[in-house]
């Protein structure tokens, strides 16, 4: 049986690279995931070095971050 041949053109796109964007909270150090960071920075991790900085509760992903800022429905 043959193999599938991959594509020759590799583009890494923001999607791809397997990194998800992560907001820094107020609790988190001066540090996260060897980076230095602000509160309300957001920086690019992916899942295995963001596990532990959101168990701290360090980060949070932008996507849940958004969500809970939104209009308050009555």
């Amino acid at each position: 049986m043959a193999k599938a041949t991959k594509s020759s053109t590799i583009e890494a796109t923001a999607d791809e690279d397997g990194r998800i964007e992560y907001r820094v909270t107020e609790t988190a150090p001066s540090r996260v995931a060897c980076q230095r960071v602000q509160a309300g920075d957001t920086i690019r991790l992916t899942e295995d070095q963001a596990r532990a900085e959101l168990i701290a509760l360090h980060i949070e992903p932008v996507s849940n971050a958004a969500s809970e800022g939104g209009s308050n429905d009555i």
